[in-house]
């Protein structure tokens, strides 16, 4: 009990000594900062409590290679800092949707802009809110030994206390302190974890004898279906479904540095903490597969073992430390969404004209909404993995949009528009031919989500290119207007190279560290 006592004075010091009420500071932050603050907070945000858990689900379903489903995002990793970082820090908006109506003309960017507002900040935030919750609650659920539903009711009532305080003026310092909670905790699991298998050496000999392709890299040899897989992840996931132009979360805090080199650091730096955290993280869920027994306990399996390898004087110290990782990422998400629901949706077309206080309640109102909708997600769903992949499916093909609208000024609102929506339609469709013929997946040589990922990138891409050559361009003042933020071509595909080349320097480093690690 002394531990959460302590936590909750700790972080209600910050709050008061950090307290702004003004609107603007809801959302952003008002004062320069700091680049190595903004990207602890970065790292924060990336180190989402959902990512052990399914890293322990992959591993102990396809072994170590299976998580080249998450690694290729990596390709693209530093393409956001070098190339799209600056260009944020120089447009310097409230909201990374404020973009469209800076970036493209007339009624489409309009509506684009409105679409964006209600669907990304009202569903697909609550959707990725519901990654949190879920994972959080199965520790809630493991160390109060309750059910799974009333795990997840407290979950959502903590996030929705939480929302209540959630200001970006208080958040760099509240990240940081959790930051320190959180590596805290990952020293503590993993000196416990080491004592209760016998070592590092132990697991690794004990995994060999047992099912040697776990610790394998790449797809064990002669599985051409798995090698596909790879191939799948590799040719088309990585550039199709990972939208890398640094808007959400993300964006707040590249702006929040105020310089070019101040945003391009902030935005590096996380992936080089990321990397041994990474390699714990994934040692961890080995020491919980030989724990546990080899048994297929998926995603929970890890939390099962943290609560029997961590002695009792200890738990609750993991548990804040969990918590404090879960409430980081989770607040970043949710004032992400809130912001596009009040600035953008209610202050912009509902509401226009009144006092800041108004809309401050109003952005307060929405993270209560966005938890309580993320906790129903969450009653619904008990895979990770499932979400996950609904994810990088409703989003096939768009993710090259949000790139090329920087560069392609033929691209307009309707391109955009046109990719979002028919990439969830195909992705509906496909899910509904799947259901009805099952037959077509049984013995193939690649999975469902193998194959509507495929199609749905195909189709989604024919869409909005088609879209774009029936629709007008924008009008030239807008166009010039937005060139004028851009770099030449040039530095701009030089930037490309370097960032492209950076990401498989990223996946090969790490590719080798698994090599010499297993």
């Amino acid at each position: 009990m002394i531990y959460i006592i302590a936590y909750f004075i700790i972080l209600v010091s910050i709050w008061l000594l950090n307290r702004n009420d003004g609107f603007v500071s809801v959302f952003r932050s008002t004062k320069k900062t700091n680049w190595m603050v903004a990207s602890i907070s970065l790292f924060m945000l990336y180190a989402s409590v959902d990512t052990a858990q399914l890293y322990s689900g992959i591993i102990s379903d396809q072994g170590i290679w299976g998580l080249w489903l998450l690694w290729v995002g990596m390709i693209s990793a530093a393409i956001v800092p070098l190339v799209f970082a600056p260009l944020w820090v120089k447009l310097n908006l409230d909201t990374d949707n404020q973009f469209t109506l800076y970036r493209f003309s007339g009624i489409g960017a309009k509506i684009l802009h409105q679409f964006r507002a209600v669907y990304v900040g009202g569903v697909v935030v609550a959707f990725s809110l519901s990654f949190q919750t879920i994972a959080f609650s199965r520790i809630i659920q493991v160390y109060y030994d309750i059910s799974a539903q009333d795990s997840i009711l407290i979950t959502g009532g903590l996030l929705s206390l939480f929302s209540l305080k959630n200001s970006f003026a208080n958040k760099f310092k509240t990240d940081v302190f959790h930051a320190i909670l959180y590596l805290g905790t990952i020293v503590i699991l993993y000196y416990f974890f080491d004592k209760s298998t016998g070592g590092f050496t132990s697991v690794i000999n004990a995994i060999t004898e047992h099912s040697p392709d776990t610790i394998s890299v790449l797809p064990p040899e002669g599985n051409q279906n798995l090698w596909n897989s790879l191939f799948v992840y590799l040719g088309i996931q990585w550039w199709s479904s990972s939208t890398y132009d640094g808007g959400g979360p993300q964006m707040s805090r590249f702006t929040a540095t105020g310089t070019k080199w101040g945003a391009i650091k902030a935005g590096l730096s996380p992936y080089l903490l990321s990397m041994p955290i990474t390699i714990l993280v994934i040692i961890m869920a080995l020491m919980s597969y030989v724990f546990s027994g080899f048994a297929a306990d998926g995603e929970i399996g890890f939390v099962k073992s943290i609560f029997q390898v961590v002695p009792e004087s200890f738990s609750m110290v993991v548990l804040i430390g969990f918590f404090a990782l879960f409430i980081t990422s989770a607040e970043s998400t949710l004032n992400w969404g809130a912001s596009f629901l009040t600035v953008d949706f209610y202050k912009g077309y509902l509401v226009k004209n009144k006092q800041e206080k108004h809309y401050t309640k109003i952005s307060f109102i929405s993270m209560l909404f966005l938890s309580v909708i993320s906790m129903f997600i969450a009653l619904n769903t008990d895979s990770l993995m499932v979400l996950t992949k609904i994810t990088f499916s409703i989003s096939a093909g768009v993710a090259p949009v949000f790139v090329l609208r920087w560069f392609w000024m033929r691209m307009n609102a309707w391109s955009q528009l046109s990719a979002m929506i028919s990439s969830g339609i195909y992705t509906i469709a496909f899910y509904i031919f799947e259901y009805f013929n099952p037959k077509y997946f049984d013995s193939n040589s690649l999975t469902a989500y193998e194959w509507r990922l495929i199609f749905v990138t195909l189709l989604t891409t024919i869409t909005w290119i088609t879209v774009t050559f029936l629709t007008k361009k924008d009008d030239d003042k807008t166009i010039k207007r937005f060139l004028k933020i851009l770099p030449s071509n040039k530095e701009i595909v030089k930037s490309f190279i370097i960032a492209i080349m950076m990401g498989i320097g990223l996946i090969a480093v790490q590719t080798l560290a698994m090599y010499l690690v297993f």
